[in-house]
């Protein structure tokens, strides 16, 4: 046992390493094993042995190793990089490192200076996709001698980085996966793709066996599962499990610093990651997923972001949620001037940088919703004053983004009556003339209606009283500081320099240049630094910011309807389609809002959003609660997505139960079997 003291609380942490199968007394398989971190030699013996039906190994607690394990992948994705400063090498820095065949660099220019005029060009996204490059790389990627020892040819790894539109989103993943976590975790993603769908069986028809009563029933599925284990272990893509860490903490005050050691200390080493809370006998990987939930729970509260601001705050005179930021576009990172609270926010996006980094590693979610934004910075995009909050967005600040959409209509109308000029033979506008125009511009009307009202025109948008450009900044009285009425200085003495029709279009710039570089710069690239401190930072270059966004944070909106939910919600156990209590279920989920399929999720998951992909990626197991009476409430196995219904009578009944339980329950706690 490992303990780190972190103020006054421990964290305690142990690794723990299976060889193989555990097995009875009989050499019969128990308990499906995960992949081991060990050497490949040692992985495949462990095999062998369990196809033998040879008695396993205990498991054994090791010292956790501090090195890096990824050095294959790291090797892998630096061998075009151009220095040691750079921390992403983007499309044109890998375009010039293409060698001397002049074509493929040429031809690889004009498939980018293409694709990036795909949307004016009217060319759908998924045309972009070669198949047969595809098609290639996916089988180049089924060789796990190749994988597994880092020996891929380059343009596996370099051409989805130059040119990822030629790939889908599928093999982009598969791609990550398989190269960019190291040798350990290739293995284990290769099984997990190969054998993965027998061991969630596997875990479905023990959950029955369990509940089962008949013995006709329960010989039919020990034979099942017997069936199911020995293809597992005979399996050529089977070689062993991979060690855990196991991480215990404790909720509270500390929490999140008992978590950034924890997070700093296994962040280097190729291993899963368990975590057991105190006081809570629960552990498995909907308990871990229940931590990251913890945590962006707890990095989304207004108080602590008071105390160190990592987001822009949102309108709290509309959040729905008193106690925690609920921004319609995403979280945005707050801009800070150097001091005390900055250096805190660095500390904090270091950490947060590795628990995202942890959790794509494993295969997690972490539901904290960051804005689009967020990961164009982490690609290393250049965001200007398009990207400034505006009207509608629910965040401090819309006002910049409302100057700025006004100072860039004063540009583009100035431009266009220059074109017109030439266009007709006439002279060009003379500089008074301009500013006759501008004026104009700044006295129509309208620019409430215009500038004021949210995009989507969904709040207030026809009530917009008619104002006029001046006599806004008459009754607001902007300046030169981060959100135009209060903030960091955007410029010496900003407070005393008001914004007018003549700075207007300066100060939409000096206030992108805060909000997307000076003031953030050192709060991405610590992000960045977290990040690589699990995986080459690289890998991500071959993903857009909204797939990177679904990638770490989930999907935004929880949407499906009756046949996704046929289809995905499976009834077992005795329980079928035409069953009233699975009838009664289907009904409830079509008629939940928001908030309440997110409880639900969290309920049944440990995770209040659904992944990447949506409800196809998702499927719950429903099982009758046969035993229970009715008046009792669903319960659920987080692990395996299980859910189980006593047999309630009607709609009403199932909807006060369940609605009861999504909104009371609380810890992760170990689950006996009834008694029958």
């Amino acid at each position: 046992m490992l303990d780190v003291s972190v103020g006054t609380a421990d964290v305690h942490m142990s690794v723990r390493s299976q060889t193989d199968m555990d097995v009875d007394s009989s050499g019969s398989p128990l308990r499906s094993p995960a992949l081991s971190s060990v050497p490949l030699s040692a992985a495949v013996a462990s095999r062998s042995a369990a196809g033998s039906g040879l008695p396993a190994k205990k498991r054994q607690r090791t010292a956790m190793r501090r090195c890096t394990s990824d050095d294959v992948a790291r090797e892998m994705y630096t061998r075009f990089s151009s220095d040691d400063s750079q921390p992403l090498v983007g499309p044109h820095n890998l375009i010039a490192k293409c060698g001397e065949n002049l074509s493929v660099a040429n031809a690889v220019e004009l498939m980018h200076l293409l694709k990036a005029q795909g949307a004016d060009l009217g060319v759908e996204p998924a045309l972009w996709v070669s198949s047969k490059l595809d098609r290639k790389l996916r089988y180049q990627l089924e060789d796990p001698l190749s994988v597994v020892s880092g020996t891929l040819p380059l343009w596996a790894t370099t051409l989805p980085r130059l040119c990822p539109f030629l790939f889908s989103l599928k093999t982009r993943k598969m791609l990550l996966k398989y190269t960019a976590f190291g040798p350990a975790f290739a293995v284990h993603w290769t099984q997990e793709s190969k054998v993965g769908q027998f061991l969630k069986r596997r875990a479905t028809v023990q959950t029955e066996l369990n509940a089962q009563v008949d013995p006709r029933k329960m010989q039919e599925m020990s034979q099942e599962l017997s069936n199911i284990e020995e293809h597992v272990v005979r399996s050529p893509f089977w070689l062993g499990t991979l060690q855990s860490t196991l991480v215990r903490l404790q909720k509270g005050e500390e929490f999140l610093a008992q978590s950034d050691a924890a997070m700093e200390m296994v962040a280097m080493a190729s291993n899963l990651v368990e975590v057991q809370f105190d006081g809570e006998t629960g552990f498995g990987i909907a308990v871990t997923q229940g931590f990251y939930v913890e945590i962006a729970q707890m990095l989304q509260e207004r108080e602590r972001n008071r105390q160190t601001p990592l987001w822009v705050e949102d309108d709290e005179a509309n959040g729905a949620d008193p106690d925690h930021l609920l921004c319609r576009r995403g979280l945005l990172i707050k801009p800070l001037v150097e001091g005390p609270q900055r250096e805190e926010a660095v500390r904090r996006f270091r950490f947060l940088g590795r628990l995202f980094g942890q959790a794509l590693r494993e295969g997690f979610i972490v539901p904290l919703p960051l804005a689009e934004d967020v990961f164009a910075l982490v690609l290393g995009d250049s965001l200007g004053s398009s990207h400034l909050p505006r009207p509608g967005f629910g965040v401090t600040g819309e006002l910049v983004g409302a100057f700025a959409d006004f100072a860039a209509e004063l540009v583009a109308g100035e431009a266009e009556r220059v074109a017109t000029a030439r266009t007709e033979g006439r002279p060009e506008p003379t500089l008074e003339e301009q500013r006759a125009w501008r004026k104009e511009q700044a006295e129509r009307m309208d620019f409430g209606e215009r500038f004021l009202a949210p995009r989507d025109g969904t709040e207030h948008a026809a009530t917009q009283e008619p104002m006029s450009f001046e006599r806004y900044l008459s009754l607001v009285e902007p300046c030169f500081v981060e959100t135009g009425l209060g903030g960091a200085l955007l410029r010496s003495g900003g407070e005393s320099i008001p914004v007018t029709l003549d700075n207007v279009q300066e100060f939409a710039e000096e206030a992108a240049r805060f909000w997307f570089e000076s003031g953030v710069v050192d709060q991405v690239e610590a992000f960045r630094a977290g990040l690589n401190d699990v995986f080459p930072l690289e890998c991500l270059v071959t993903f857009s910011p909204v797939e990177l966004r679904e990638m770490f944070c989930g999907e935004d909106r929880i949407e499906w309807n009756e046949e996704q939910l046929l289809a995905h919600f499976h009834p077992g156990g005795g329980l079928t389609e035409r069953s009233a209590t699975y009838k009664f279920l289907v009904a409830e989920l079509l008629e939940m809002n928001q908030a309440e399929r997110s409880r639900f999720l969290d309920f049944v998951s440990s995770c209040p959003r659904l992944p990447p992909g949506g409800i196809t990626k998702f499927h719950v197991d429903v099982f009758p609660d046969s035993s229970a009476p009715t008046s009792a409430f669903p319960r659920s196995r987080a692990c395996a997505n299980q859910l189980y219904l006593p047999p309630y009578s009607s709609k009403d009944e199932l909807h006060a139960k369940l609605h009861e339980a999504i909104h009371s329950s609380a810890g992760h706690h170990e689950q006996r079997v009834r008694e029958v």
